[in-house]
């Protein structure tokens, strides 16, 4: 039995990465989650970071696991080891793929994969059910009390990108569907809230004004948030905006939100390089706060991906120059 791990990465916007396998390859043509065998003496954590790294020569961090799957190619057997990572890379290398595409998670069971990496992508759909299209219409009817039979119908039936920057284009100038967009983030059905948050995240770069009368309430919700879509959203719409924009009354609240991040070791990837980011904004309202900000970041640093060793660079660079 051949061992190998592969990865379901996911990027800032909550979109899975699939690379389609190249000529040279077994299964040419087909489409997997990248990984690759499992050396002598590896454990399945550094195969997988490892693969990653020699495969896409992108950084991931894992922030958890599947079941895993076995199967039999008739030529051999192999048991597939699959891991949930996180990165902020967007380029790519390719050094044995010929094609790669982020898609939203419930367009992956629409893939032609490779057979063993079929009951992987069904997992992770279903371990993640705010991104399953079958049940999206219930989620529909779950809300209806909520916001309203219109929003309501309006979400149920998003299934592109197009769709949701058409939300987002239309609540940056109609306060009310912006509200409603807010209200239904903190939903407890995690697929409203993914389905709401998403289009909220994008009204922050078509008019940064209008998000400024929720940027409290925001803040107020994140630390009961449990769903890492809007966690990422909210952060998203935070960082987008003029620190000076949120009430004194929660400055506080939200650096004390973002140490927190920081330094909990088990935090993703997105949150921790939005935590940077909105701290090292904050310096500029609180220089005195400097110090215990770029001691922080690198103390995370030197315990990080590259992608994260990036971002805090960045931020201490800036911090240290002004």
């Amino acid at each position: 039995m051949i061992e190998v791990t592969c990865a379901i990465i996911r990027n800032d916007e909550g979109k899975v990465l699939v690379v389609r396998r190249g000529p040279q390859m077994g299964n040419a043509g087909k489409w997997e989650f990248p990984g690759g065998k499992l050396k002598s003496g590896e454990t399945y954590e550094d195969c997988i970071v490892r693969e990653i790294h020699e495969e896409l020569g992108i950084d991931i961090v894992l922030t958890g696991s599947l079941e895993p799957v076995e199967h039999y190619y008739g030529d051999k057997f192999i048991k597939l080891y699959p891991f949930i990572c996180d990165t902020l890379a967007s380029k790519l290398f390719l050094a044995e793929h010929d094609a790669h595409k982020w898609l939203v998670p419930g367009k992956l069971l629409d893939v032609k994969f490779s057979a063993a990496d079929v009951p992987v992508a069904k997992n992770y759909v279903s371990l993640y059910p705010d991104f399953i299209e079958e049940q999206v219409e219930e989620a529909g009817q779950n809300i209806r009390g909520e916001a309203g039979d219109e929003l309501a119908g309006v979400l149920s039936r998003i299934t592109t990108t197009h769709e949701i920057n058409m939300i987002a284009r239309q609540a940056a100038y109609d306060s009310l569907l912006l509200n409603q967009l807010v209200l239904l983030s903190t939903s407890a059905d995690k697929r409203v809230g993914f389905k709401a948050s998403w289009p909220l995240s994008k009204v922050v770069d078509i008019n940064r004004e209008a998000t400024i009368p929720h940027l409290c309430s925001l803040i107020d919700s994140l630390p009961s948030i449990k769903n890492e879509s809007v966690q990422r959203a909210f952060m998203r719409v935070i960082v987008k905006s003029d620190m000076n924009a949120i009430e004194v009354s929660h400055h506080g609240k939200l650096v004390e939100y973002c140490f927190q991040q920081l330094r909990t070791k088990s935090t993703a990837i997105a949150p921790r390089a939005y935590s940077m980011e909105i701290l090292g904004k904050m310096c500029d309202i609180y220089p005195e706060m400097k110090g215990e900000v770029v001691s922080t970041i690198n103390i995370v640093a030197a315990e990080s991906s590259a992608g994260i060793k990036a971002q805090a660079r960045k931020v201490i660079s800036r911090l240290l120059n002004t």
